[in-house]
């Protein structure tokens, strides 16, 4: 870098001189004003990961102009307690006359290689659908499902009732009570992003005001102002959809947890009035045509334990949408998860496993030896026939089973040349990998 592309564009890594033609051009062509202090927080060097060389740009030599970019913002996840340098690249955008030529290939190459070069095991990036395919990606990990309930729904408190709990805006005093309960709720996810203590000040504290990515906090409490938990929402209701059907706009809930001992079931209808409440306060972002908002969307994953308090016959389920997900070495990364693998089998039909299990890639493959529950082989393989091992999964269909958003049978339905030889294997498969059902707070 640079490099000298076809045409007289050049490929370089941003510098602070770029800051105010690059928040322009990423809030132009993404359509959305509130990514212009996105782009400057992660490039002003106050974010915990992410500076202004982190991003490549093409420009154009004849004109100085920035016709794509693309970012790359490193951080810690962690895969059942273990933890894993992870590459989220983001802000993918060329200038429409400047399309179809290679240009983000070419900067996927240096991400990828940046990223490698800080030993992230792992990239993951959100968008448009089967696009990021083209670079090695699979749509594999869960993202932004939910359930929505219209305002019109909400209920109201009966006569000769008290409400059980309020909301209250967060202060500063409350950070340490919000990461104890946080750090709490996530203990049996199997992904997680790891936040360190650089990274929640700047989450409580650091982000811009009008930034897209500053999510507001409410502390649940009840009546005589015990903390009881905490909610995050986005600062603005969005424009929300059913079936394809433009359903207004929704105030969203994208975190929300409760303290040791405290349970949902007796909170919900209070809760649902002054979340209800607040949402008729939160302007309404300039995409949705409502001026308020018409309903509460829970965007906490496929399961949260708040869901089964929610009124059933009145609750529209969003389902998931995916990560796509790129594990550039896959037997690196699984030797390097290998202790939560063997935790997994514990309490289960597979604890105590001694036995093979030959996954089948078609042009490579991986073999495991297990012993008593524990793995003792983890090696690369090369299958001679199209039904060697135990189990077959095509091109990268293997991610959608480690990153918890199919089951085996699932995938064998759905994928013809995706095969297990066994009920056993299968059985071992789901074991090893459990489901993922919640939704990574990534940075």
């Amino acid at each position: 870098m640079p490099i000298d592309l076809d045409d007289n564009l050049k490929l370089r890594f941003a510098t602070l001189d770029d800051v105010d033609a690059l928040a322009e051009f990423n809030a132009r062509l993404h359509e959305d004003v509130n990514i212009d202090p996105n782009i400057r927080d992660l490039m002003l060097g106050d974010h915990p990961t992410c500076k202004a060389s982190d991003f490549t740009v093409v420009e154009d030599t004849k004109t100085g102009k920035i016709v794509s970019s693309m970012c790359l913002i490193s951080q810690t996840w962690t895969y059942s307690g273990i933890p894993f340098k992870f590459g989220q690249p983001e802000f993918v955008a060329t200038e429409s006359e400047y399309r179809r030529r290679g240009l983000v290939r070419e900067q996927f190459e240096v991400i990828h290689a940046l990223s490698e070069t800080r030993g992230e095991l792992m990239q993951g990036i959100t968008g448009i659908p089967w696009y990021y395919r083209l670079f090695g990606y699979e749509m594999a990990l869960d993202m932004e499902a939910g359930h929505v309930i219209d305002g019109f729904h909400m209920p109201s408190l009966k006569k000769g009732k008290t409400e059980t709990c309020r909301l209250r805006p967060r202060t500063d005093a409350d950070n340490t009570f919000i990461q104890e309960v946080y750090a709490h709720s996530i203990q049996s996810q199997v992904f997680d992003c790891h936040r360190s203590r650089e990274v929640w000040e700047y989450e409580f504290n650091g982000r811009s005001p009008k930034s897209d990515a500053r999510h507001q906090w409410l502390l649940i409490e009840d009546m005589q102002g015990t903390r009881l938990g905490y909610v995050q929402h986005l600062p603005w209701c969005y424009k929300g959809y059913y079936e394809g059907t433009d359903t207004g706009a929704n105030f969203i809930v994208i975190r929300m947890a409760l303290k040791p001992g405290v349970g949902y079931l007796h909170l919900i209808p209070s809760l649902l009035r002054a979340l209800w409440k607040k949402a008729k306060e939160t302007p309404v972002a300039a995409e949705s045509d409502n001026p308020e908002a018409s309903g509460i969307q829970f965007m906490l994953g496929r399961e949260h334990p708040v869901y089964s308090g929610l009124p059933k016959s009145v609750v529209r389920k969003d389902p998931p949408y995916a990560w796509y997900i790129r594990v550039p070495n896959l037997i690196a990364f699984l030797r390097h998860i290998q202790p939560a693998l063997e935790k997994h089998l514990i309490e289960t039909v597979a604890e105590g496993y001694t036995g093979e299990l030959k996954l089948n890639f078609y042009r490579t493959g991986i073999h495991f030896t297990f012993e008593r529950g524990r793995v003792t082989n983890l090696t690369d393989w090369t299958p001679m026939d199209v039904e060697a091992g135990d189990a077959a999964f095509p091109d990268l269909t293997f991610l959608q089973l480690l990153c918890g958003r199919c089951r085996t049978e699932a995938l064998t339905a759905s994928f013809v040349d995706c095969w297990t030889n066994d009920t056993a294997s299968a059985t071992l498969l789901d074991c090893l990998f459990p489901e993922f059902t919640s939704e990574i707070w990534h940075l």
